[in-house]
């Protein structure tokens, strides 16, 4: 194609946008308002899968060995290529800790607290134990299966019903937000073809022309096509410049009233994700305009 025709091209394109002022308006309306729900409900997702992950990937399997049993060469038996950590914890430790967790401190410190708790006792209660952290939360109950046949093991806890919620949890909400973006990526192409219809419609005599004096549809649709992306990438940007202050400002007041969340924030995530809804307006114009020209140039 010659740089006269692509020239010629790019000039009806972006005439027709400027022409047709109420339907480019409501195109790039249609398109920034899908986006943005989109762009809303990825967001959420994104974070109720990230905070359910971060619950999940705290969660540790705890192995009590039985008395006597060798820690070292249980502690041998449980690595393997899904276990990223294994902490020993020896049994005044493992009952200090307990202290802490369930405030029963009764002295200055955990360690008083612990030797008054043995003099009353007259014995430790705790066991030694050993701390898995898994590579995959994924992982946790088959590394638990697989540390209950270890010989020396004589119980093996972790946080079963939690743990399985919060990893249950995470893939539906993965799975839920790829369903709903398909669905939102469906609806964004219907608006745009139909708006592209439109456009189509009321220069259907111009188009009529256009093929009676031979010109081929690609050569009639690329001005739509060019006018479908213009509309794409407006709405996409204008969806970015409000999804993205919006949402810094839920970080912010998050951050400070409510510590205990922990929202995905960083600039070159943000960045990367108004890249990413502008790409995507773009690409919705384009193909929602080859869809109208499609149906409309088979009918004529």
């Amino acid at each position: 194609m010659r740089l006269n025709t692509i020239e010629f091209l790019l000039h009806e394109g972006w005439d027709a946008a400027v022409r047709n002022g109420l339907v480019t308006l409501a195109a790039i309306s249609n398109v920034a308002v899908a986006l943005l729900i989109l762009g809303g409900l990825v967001l959420f997702g994104m974070n109720v899968e990230h905070m359910a992950s971060l619950q999940a990937e705290a969660a540790v399997i705890v192995v009590e060995l039985a008395e006597g049993a060798d820690a070292a060469a249980v502690e041998e038996a449980l690595w393997n290529e899904r276990v990223k950590n294994i902490e020993p914890i020896n049994a005044e430790e493992n009952l200090q800790r307990t202290i802490e967790g369930m405030g029963l401190g009764l002295m200055e410190s955990s360690e008083a607290s612990a030797e008054l708790m043995i003099e009353l006792l007259g014995a430790n209660p705790c066991p030694a134990s050993l701390q898995i952290k898994p590579m995959d939360p994924q992982d946790i109950p088959e590394l638990a299966r697989q540390a209950e046949g270890v010989e020396g093991v004589a119980m093996v806890r972790y946080a079963r019903q939690v743990t399985d919620k919060l990893l249950t949890m995470a893939r539906g909400i993965r799975i839920s937000g790829v369903v709903v973006g398909i669905v939102m990526a469906v609806a964004t192409l219907l608006v745009i073809s139909t708006t592209i219809r439109l456009t189509i419609h009321a220069r259907r005599d111009e188009i009529r022309i256009m093929q009676l004096v031979g010109a081929t549809n690609w050569f009639i649709r690329v001005p739509f096509v060019i006018e479908g992306v213009l509309d794409g990438l407006a709405g996409g940007a204008i969806a970015a410049a409000i999804v993205l202050p919006i949402y810094s400002y839920i970080e912010q007041y998050v951050g400070q009233n409510l510590q205990f969340i922990d929202l995905i924030y960083s600039a070159q995530a943000l960045v990367l994700f108004a890249v990413a809804l502008v790409l995507c307006g773009v690409v919705f114009g384009a193909a929602g305009s080859l869809m109208g020209l499609h149906r409309y140039l088979r009918q004529v």
